[in-house]
């Protein structure tokens, strides 16, 4: 019997009435056909009492709760009534990762509209900046890539994730973010000229040069570029 006829199957639903109940974050497993067949629940739909899981590739052992993470995963996501695991037991807990949610996502993105996701990628980045202003920067940055994955062109995500890698002095990181940014916001100065910061940390002046440049020219009243501008031609010698 396939790993999916055996979950949504009524008589184990029947067997189930005992079913242990998970939250999310919740690393928990079942054993049958001399396997351990392992899952991490990533929400729970109490409307429709609906687990989505990630699903790991099966195990003939059960592994150690302290090496999870390094679990090969088999399904990304699967939406699973949450009586159609039988004898389900706990293995431990864990956070939820951006990488975990990357099939969840997508799942919204093909069965639900934009008014439905968009609120949920709020979320993520209102979490990220809460985590930002308490300087817990790798959570901040792992909030704002969940509202990434969800809605690729949230810009204003995507720049705070790099002002977090230029806190934890993550300079080229930081770019790479930058950058993004400006492929779906093209005439931002604030990214224009925090590339050029990130040059400027780098030692790399003529590089910084010449995106304090771009910044003057889509604002050329803003004295933030300009006075970087005078910085890094005196760096570089230039009158």
């Amino acid at each position: 019997m396939s790993i999916f006829k055996r979950l949504f199957s009524t008589k184990d639903s029947e067997q189930s009435d005992k079913q242990m109940d998970f939250s999310e974050g919740d690393i928990f497993y079942t054993h049958f056909d001399n396997q351990y067949h392992i899952y991490k629940l990533l929400v729970f739909d109490k409307g429709f009492d609906c687990y989505h899981v990630l699903g790991y590739k099966p195990l003939d052992t059960l592994p150690n709760p302290k090496n999870v993470d390094s679990l090969e995963v088999a399904v990304y996501h699967s939406p699973i009534n949450k009586n159609g695991f039988k004898d389900a037991k706990l293995l431990t807990k864990d956070k939820i990762s951006s990488d975990d949610l990357i099939g969840y996502h997508e799942y919204l993105r093909q069965t639900q509209e934009p008014d439905y996701y968009i609120p949920i990628a709020n979320e993520y980045y209102q979490a990220g900046l809460r985590l930002t202003d308490e300087k817990k920067h790798y959570d901040a940055i792992d909030s704002y890539s969940k509202a990434i994955d969800l809605v690729p062109n949230f810009f204003e995500a995507i720049d705070n994730r790099a002002f977090c890698k230029m806190d934890l002095g993550q300079w080229a990181e930081a770019i790479e973010d930058f950058q993004e940014s400006l492929e779906v916001n093209p005439i931002s100065l604030l990214a224009e000229f925090s590339i050029g910061e990130c040059y400027l940390k780098m030692d790399n002046y003529q590089k910084a040069k010449e995106q304090f440049e771009k910044a003057i020219a889509i604002d050329p009243t803003h004295q933030a570029p300009k006075d970087f501008l005078k910085k890094v031609n005196e760096l570089l010698g230039a009158s």
